[in-house]
């Protein structure tokens, strides 16, 4: 059957609008889409500007642009203008419009669509930089992307969906890493209006209102973005020397998960400076670490074993070492055989492993994904027995991430030779709780994952256990039931991965030397 695609009209001003790298990528990403179609453009009666800044705000700008320039990859903007200029000026077919631009649509205009307006803002703003400017002056740890709805009936702005991204240094690499981010969420916002064809109720809460960058808000926003560019400087040196200052290193407890508390873990003795990741594996009575290790100088990790007896680990030896890196060594067992799927974005690809000789002699058993990035890949087995892939994929143009969006495939096995995407991908977006951190846990019928959450701007911040309330072919949805932080344990730093296998447990965290 044939699904009706949903129309779109994009909002313009009367002078054009210059498209910025997402607003482009966006209107790519639709044009390509079989489930949208774009019909027009029409020009917007209401302006959308943020309050003007200051001297200094912009001056900030300009330097933070000719300082990150290098790491922003450009979009070829010229391809989605030319097609934008094509387009006729009317609203009479489409159902839908959205402001990318400084202009909305007026009272009258809303009255000609059935679905109304949508647009995006960055923490109450239009202009993602300014909303970082404004929150980097407060060291708030997250940028937050709201999708507003406006319609005929309801003029007023309407919080539809959120989600928060993790900061980057400064507001400009910031701002262009969570306007690339923003294209991913509205298109699944409007994968899910495309299927449904109706507009559930949106919340019923404002958006914050836009603030102005004030000179002082810059000048401290300035002063905050020095003081983490020295640090950056200065812990990329050490790293350089084989001195880095932060490690990861292993922890073990004994009892329910139920009862788990980091502070209970025991530290486990240290072989390399990074240890991090750890699966527990049973195998012939014995239990056994898998983690990656890495030394000082932050080159590529390798995958460490070592047998778990009581507290301590035995002497480790090399499980796996490849040319590039390694690390998440989920290892499982389907019949009499034992695999092993480590991560190995840094080879375009998903690997899964065949033990030959358990635990350290190993053979490649199938390959997926060939030319994607993908982290923190796992399997499991739902219930009913169908098995599933959960892993954090970096679908990006400018920036590789995997702490923002989780991703759901049902396959045939470890040999991945079926590979199904579930429809409503990515089945969890926000820095907060997308990232995996570690393989499902099951307790009887119930299904849990560990998931990271990147939630302070700081990559393993700290530790959620996450339940699956439904998992099927047409829905995913989970529920936060623990979180755990840094100040679970105090010392630390952050925490990261966590594994169990009946009554025991492995943990991560990070310190310094």
């Amino acid at each position: 059957m044939r699904v009706k695609r949903l129309r779109i009209a994009i909002v313009t001003p009367q002078e054009g609008l210059r498209l910025q790298d997402w607003q482009a990528l966006l209107i790519d990403r639709l044009r390509s889409d079989g489930r949208f179609e774009i019909t027009g453009q029409i020009i917007g009666g209401d302006n959308r500007h943020d309050p003007s800044g200051t001297f200094l705000t912009r001056f900030v700008k300009i330097a933070e642009s000719m300082m990150a320039a290098h790491r922003i990859l450009p979009y070829d903007t010229q391809s989605a203008e030319d097609y934008l200029g094509s387009l006729p000026y009317t609203q009479d077919r489409a159902e839908l419009a959205l402001a990318l631009g400084p202009v909305s649509l007026t009272e009258y205009q809303l009255a000609q669509l059935t679905l109304g307006e949508w647009s995006l803002t960055y923490g109450g703003m239009a202009d993602p930089f300014n909303a970082v400017m404004v929150s980097g002056a407060t060291c708030a740890p997250r940028v937050e992307v709201n999708i507003l709805t406006r319609s005929y009936e309801d003029p007023t702005l309407r919080l539809w969906r959120q989600t928060s991204y993790n900061r980057k240094p400064g507001a400009v690499l910031t701002g262009a890493f969570v306007a690339e981010k923003s294209v991913l969420f509205m298109m699944h916002a409007l994968a899910g209006l495309a299927q449904d064809q109706s507009l559930p109720d949106a919340d019923d809460l404002r958006p914050a209102e836009a603030q102005k960058p004030e000179f002082d808000s810059a000048w401290t926003y300035a002063g905050n973005f020095a003081s983490v560019v020295a640090e950056k400087i200065r812990s990329e040196r050490l790293a350089r020397s084989g001195k880095a200052r932060h490690f990861w290193q292993l922890g073990s407890s004994t009892g329910p998960i139920s009862g788990f508390h980091p502070r209970h873990a025991v530290a486990l003795p240290r072989s390399a400076f990074v240890m991090a990741d750890p699966f527990l594996f049973e195998h012939e009575g014995n239990r056994w670490v898998f983690y990656e290790a890495m030394n000082a100088d932050n080159h590529n990790g390798w995958i460490e074993v070592a047998r778990l007896n009581g507290d301590c680990l035995e002497q480790p030896v090399t499980a796996l070492k490849r040319p590039y890196h390694l690390s998440f060594p989920f290892v499982f067992r389907d019949g009499q055989s034992i695999f092993m799927m480590p991560e190995t974005q840094s080879a375009r690809r998903l690997e899964v492993w065949r033990a030959t000789r358990f635990p350290d002699e190993w053979e490649l058993h199938a390959t997926a994904f060939e030319g994607q990035y993908l982290a923190e890949s796992s399997l499991f087995r739902d219930n009913d027995e169908r098995w599933w892939l959960l892993t954090n994929l970096s679908d990006h143009y400018a920036f590789q991430d995997h702490s923002s969006e989780l991703y759901l495939f049902e396959i045939d096995g470890p040999g991945l030779n079926k590979i199904k995407p579930h429809p409503d991908n990515p089945v969890v977006f926000g820095s907060e709780s997308a990232r995996n951190a570690g393989s499902v846990i099951r307790q009887g019928n119930r299904l849990f994952r560990p998931s990271q959450n990147n939630s302070h701007g700081v990559y393993g911040y700290g530790l959620n256990i996450m339940e699956i309330m439904r998992l099927d072919e047409h829905c995913y949805e989970e529920r936060l039931v623990r979180q755990f932080t840094p100040d679970d344990r105090p010392g630390v730093s952050g925490m990261h991965h966590l594994s169990v296998v009946g009554d025991q447990i492995v943990i991560d965290w990070s310190g310094a030397e």
